[in-house]
């Protein structure tokens, strides 16, 4: 009766020695689910500052004065009482002087779009183009030719007031671009749509009178706040 027990004791000895020495292991599945999302970034207030001081050429004496470098040629008879040179002096000679000028808002709203939804777009109007001076309010600067522009190739159409926006959950920025018309303007100082100082507050009236809105929709799903 033993000797049985001591050859099984042994035995199992030599059954925990061998697992003891051998190699295991074991996987894990990690699985991730995402919601749809479809989320608009953008910017909710831009100011523009237009320094007084413009760039002249290196033989003009004064910051404020631009030279007209065009000759200007009249023909008068010899004794006449009277002679004139009717050409009018250049106003558009510096870029800095230009009546219209071309804005850029550089990365001014972003897109993040995960969604399996169809035709994902980003459309922008421009509803309120008066922008009103705060002491004048008849003497006015217009914004027009507004588009969205990006070069994510997630973007299609760009250049346009409506652009497709593909799939990804890296959002996808772009920029703002449109024109502004300063031959209204009358008066220095601010300009903005309400013709009233500061930023437009932060509620649906103040919104209803913002320069610039971005509207977001797709196929899928309820915008998220």
């Amino acid at each position: 009766m033993n000797i049985f027990t001591k050859v099984a004791v042994t035995g199992l000895a030599l059954s925990l020695s061998s697992f003891a020495s051998a190699a295991i292991s074991g996987s894990t599945d990690f699985r991730v689910t995402l919601p749809e999302v479809l989320v608009l970034y953008h910017w909710d207030d831009a100011v523009l500052n237009l320094t007084e001081v413009v760039t002249t050429a290196a033989n003009d004496s004064d910051l404020r004065e631009i030279s007209d470098a065009t000759t200007r040629t009249g023909t008068a008879v010899l004794g006449a009482a009277t002679a004139s040179i009717n050409t009018d002096v250049s106003t558009t000679s510096n870029t800095a002087l230009a009546t219209n000028v071309a804005v850029t808002l550089k990365n001014a709203w972003a897109v993040r779009n995960l969604s399996s939804a169809n035709g994902v777009s980003l459309t922008l109007t421009n509803p309120n183009t008066s922008l009103k001076n705060v002491v004048n309010n008849a003497s006015v600067i217009t914004t027009s030719n507004a588009i969205l522009v990006s070069a994510n190739p997630l973007i299609s159409t760009s250049g346009t007031t409506t652009v497709g926006i593909k799939s990804g959950f890296v959002p996808v920025l772009g920029d703002i671009t449109f024109n502004l018309d300063l031959s209204t303007a009358n008066n220095a100082g601010e300009y903005n749509t309400r013709g009233v100082t500061g930023a437009s507050p932060d509620t649906a009236t103040g919104n209803g009178t913002d320069t610039f809105l971005l509207t977001l929709t797709g196929n899928g799903p309820v915008p998220i706040p």
